[in-house]
């Protein structure tokens, strides 16, 4: 059944929805019919079943069928701190691909090599877009959240924190950590094109992030967090 996200519309009741692009969806993309059924979700963890009811040219009539809890999204929850790549393609890119994997918090900054980009409020609508539809796409329930900081390395209190480094002896090989399938999230850290600078290094010994490498592989800034993430998960 093909699935949509309304992620402020109250679900579990029949509906009417008058959503341009849902009903250009439904009638001109997919060419569903009457009786046809689809999975509705709105970001609460459980996935709706409703039946087409009719189909006009403004809006679609939907008849609750059932719900149930959703199973697309893992147990271990990854929150990823990425600091700013040096292009807006690459952050759509890190979106798109993290939240196929589960991410379940995305926080963004600006580390000491990263490039000036300008996150305007446009482009973060453009971003929370591309995580909805993602989230639609993989068979994922609740949707990742966004946060942008202009500066400063964010240390979260709670969960394991580890960041991806390439140097050093001190760096522990990813296939050594552990993963809490519980409450608790593991804290992901990936910096940019020009690495991190030793005093960023330094910052994580204190807090206590422990450092850990990829073997003898160096991975491009938006490729390195999905492989990670998908190890720890599958793990």
């Amino acid at each position: 059944m093909q699935r949509f996200s309304f992620l402020h519309l109250p679900l579990g009741k029949d509906i009417s929805v008058d959503e341009p692009s849902f009903v250009h969806q439904i009638s001109r993309v997919l060419r569903s019919k009457i009786g046809e059924y689809i999975i509705l979700f709105n970001g609460d963890g459980r996935e709706y079943i409703y039946a087409i009811q009719s189909i006009a040219k403004k809006d679609i009539e939907l008849s609750f069928v059932s719900d149930h809890e959703g199973v697309g999204d893992p147990e271990v929850s990854v929150r990823l701190y990425q600091a700013l790549p040096n292009k807006y393609e690459k952050i759509e890119y890190i979106l798109q691909k993290w939240v196929e994997v589960w991410i379940r918090e995305f926080i963004f900054f600006r580390s000491e090599r990263s490039q000036k980009l300008v996150i305007n409020d446009r482009k973060i609508e453009r971003f929370h877009e591309i995580v909805r539809e993602a989230t639609e796409q993989c068979s994922g329930n609740r949707v990742p959240t966004i946060a942008f900081l202009e500066s400063g390395i964010p240390v979260p209190e709670d969960g394991s924190s580890y960041v991806l480094h390439t140097e050093g002896q001190e760096s522990e090989h990813m296939r050594d950590i552990g993963t809490d399938r519980g409450s608790l999230p593991v804290n992901i850290f990936v910096g940019p094109e020009g690495g991190w600078s030793p005093w960023e290094i330094s910052r994580f010994k204190q807090e206590h992030v422990q450092c850990i490498h990829l073997g003898g592989r160096i991975l491009r800034t938006e490729t390195a967090g999905p492989a990670v993430a998908f190890f720890l998960i599958q793990k």
